[in-house]
């Protein structure tokens, strides 16, 4: 008897402590599947740094230029120190668009005599078709009596498109002022607005238009440059309307034109010649790559220039205000040029 109760009470001995140990493993196994994955492996980068610096090649910059490449800073040799008269210069090369060369303060104010009729071009050209015809009034009779003229006097019919080429060939203080007059009352919206007002909305627009051109340092009192209290600009700003004029074939047409025979619409006729002496080529100074750009002369202004010329990849622009004599704009001009092209 003791031995087989002893036999059961091992038995039920056995058979709890097995229960137990059931029970204290099933809560581990059930947790497991929410515990997060160990890798087997550790993370490179974390745990592993380079055997060997990286090589010179891997180190070298892209061999592509960047989208905008640094400007190279203009020379600013005084004129003087180059055997210039002008007060001031500038050289400018389209294309690799920088200015290489500055003589004087590219912001100071200059006056522009009528280097100031690119400007004039530049506007009417905003507001006239070449062929509108207009006829002249006494506006050519305000002009300075001094003045370089395209012979056009009250009554006289010319196209829009004559005008601008007396303006910029001839340099005719009366085609500026008759054509700013039609152009005027283009913008008024008055046909036949005073002539004097006319002019003075033109002026006004003159003055918008270099604003949104980027003209910051200009003002315009007169559409022909002659001297004025309140008509300036800067070397920097003629460049910027120089620029824009590039853009004008109608513009760069009369610039680069020697000399024409022409008719007006109301039937005169008479010779243009351009006052650039770079085109002529009876001229000691004649160039074959210059193609304009305009002239221009006053007493506050002295003698001024600015000129184009052809390159292989573009244009050189080169301008002097403040040239001593008639000829010395052209000999500074040119040994611009010739150190610069």
């Amino acid at each position: 008897m003791n031995g087989r109760v002893f036999l059961a009470i091992a038995a039920a001995v056995l058979f709890v402590g097995g229960l137990i140990l059931m029970i204290g493993l099933t809560p581990a196994v059930a947790q497991s599947p929410t515990e997060p994955e160990l890798t087997t492996e550790p993370v490179t980068v974390a745990t592993t740094l380079p055997t060997e610096l990286p090589t010179e090649a891997a180190t070298e910059a892209p061999t592509e230029p960047p989208t905008d490449p640094p400007t190279e800073p203009a020379e600013t040799t005084p004129p003087e120190e180059l055997g210039l008269t002008a007060s001031k210069a500038f050289v400018y090369d389209t294309g690799e668009d920088r200015m290489k060369y500055v003589g004087g303060n590219e912001n100071a104010q200059v006056a522009p005599a009528s280097l100031t009729k690119l400007l004039t071009a530049y506007v009417a050209l905003q507001y006239l078709q070449p062929e509108d015809v207009i006829t002249a009034g006494d506006e050519v009779t305000w002009i300075d009596p001094n003045s370089s003229i395209a012979y056009i006097q009250p009554g006289h019919q010319l196209t829009a498109k004559m005008l601008l080429q007396g303006m910029i060939m001839q340099s005719g203080n009366d085609a500026a002022y008759t054509l700013a007059v039609g152009a005027g009352r283009m913008i008024a919206g008055v046909e036949d607005l005073d002539r004097k007002q006319a002019v003075g909305v033109f002026v006004d627009e003159m003055n918008r238009q270099a604003r949104l051109l980027g003209m910051e340092n200009s003002h315009f009192k007169n559409p022909d440059g002659i001297d004025e209290d309140g008509h300036y600009t800067t070397v920097r700003d003629l460049l910027t309307l120089s620029l824009a004029v590039l853009e004008q074939d109608e513009i760069m047409e009369f610039a680069s034109m020697a000399k024409d025979d022409v008719e007006f619409y109301s039937g005169e006729t008479c010779t243009w010649y351009n006052s650039n002496y770079l085109l002529q080529k009876e001229s000691e100074f004649y160039t074959p790559e210059a193609m304009g750009l305009k002239t221009g002369s006053t007493e506050k202004a002295g003698k001024c220039l600015i000129s184009l010329f052809k390159k292989a990849d573009g244009y050189l622009i080169v301008g002097v205000l403040g040239s001593v004599e008639d000829e010395d704009r052209y000999k500074d001009t040119l040994l611009l040029y010739q150190e610069y092209k």
